[in-house]
């Protein structure tokens, strides 16, 4: 028999930004650093003899929780990714029900019929992580073995091998939430699904959202265009300076609520504000994952604020999404760290 922990990873960028990250590879907030050392935590005394993990950063990083306590090396299994969401891999949650609601809605709740130009249809990601598991499973027989891995490919996976007719019964799960499968003679057989009990609210990812209530529980999720001259009155309203190469408007539904103001190529950020009426919201972390996506996109490999925050708001902002480490400067490049535990 082999034990398999299958575990999502903890919270990364796209989780707060609000954006639909598939494949986009993205790192792990600090709040995600704080899920991780929670998770190893729950792990101290089970004792593991493998771990693997899809090769993208966020679940490279999270798998630290065992591999570093437990002085293990990583496995990466590229047939544990994430699904491919094609066109809309990196876009904003509110420009993709924004521009085509019903595929935005069909994401969540019909993850089976959901297909968008360029993704990967539900048998095609199902099938290769399943194939992978599979060979885990019956290379390790005797051991215990951890999987990292990511939100859409588990849940569907999971439906696959233990609910095949009802596609909502493994329903979206918290980040670092743990599912524990039995595998022997061929068969692989659910112990329990999904637990977060090591994740205290403070630290908790999906308990500060709603989406996943249903109903009409919304976030308030932003969208993005880029400025024209009728901004003006809002760009003065914002106090964003004249200059920048991009000024990127931020709304909510239709309507205007703030801005960013960076230099792609230079990886510089100028300016990022909000209406004094929209502030105290939780917006304020993804207008800064629009900028960071974009100097991303363009090659940047920091992003740099071009003068030190005076607001303390601003300050905790920019130091609890990496600019603490060289005040002023983000490294854009997804790379694997593993947090001191």
């Amino acid at each position: 028999m082999t034990d398999l922990y299958l575990i999502r990873h903890a919270e990364a960028e796209g989780n707060v930004f609000r954006r639909l990250q598939g494949q986009y590879d993205s790192m792990i907030t600090a709040n995600g650093m704080r899920q991780i050392a929670a998770l190893a935590a729950r792990f101290r005394d089970i004792p593991v003899d493998a771990v693997y993990s899809s090769d993208l950063t966020r679940t490279c990083t999270t798998a630290g929780a065992l591999c570093a306590p437990k002085r293990l090396p990583l496995h990466r299994e590229r047939r544990l990714r994430e699904i491919g969401c094609g066109v809309w891999e990196n876009t904003p949650f509110a420009e993709f029900a924004r521009r085509d609601p019903k595929s935005s809605y069909d994401f969540s709740h019909h993850p089976t019929t959901w297909r968008a130009e360029g993704s990967e249809p539900f048998a095609v990601y199902t099938g290769r992580f399943l194939q992978a598991l599979r060979e885990i499973a019956e290379r390790h027989t005797g051991q215990t073995v951890a999987l990292f891995s990511h939100g859409m490919v588990l849940r569907g996976s999971l439906q696959t091998l233990f609910f095949p007719e009802d596609e909502n019964a493994v329903q979206h799960c918290e980040n670092t939430a743990v599912t524990h499968v039995l595998y022997e003679n061929g068969a692989f057989r659910l112990d329990y699904l999904n637990d977060d009990s090591h994740i205290t609210p403070e630290i908790s990812t999906v308990g500060r959202q709603k989406w996943w209530r249903g109903g009409d529980h919304n976030d308030f999720n932003m969208w993005y265009r880029d400025a024209a001259p009728g901004d003006a009155e809002l760009l003065h309203a914002l106090a964003i300076r004249p200059g920048s190469r991009r000024v990127r408007i931020a709304l909510l539904h239709e309507t205007p609520v703030g801005a960013a103001a960076f230099d792609e190529a230079d990886g510089l950020l100028h300016d990022l504000a909000l209406l004094p009426e929209r502030r105290g919201r939780g917006l304020s972390p993804q207008l800064l994952g629009e900028a960071i996506s974009l100097c991303r996109t363009a090659g940047a490999r920091t992003l740099r604020l071009d003068r030190q925050p005076e607001d303390p708001a601003a300050r905790a902002l920019f130091a609890a999404y990496g600019f603490a480490g060289r005040p002023g400067v983000l490294d854009l490049q997804p790379r694997v760290v593993w947090p001191e535990l």
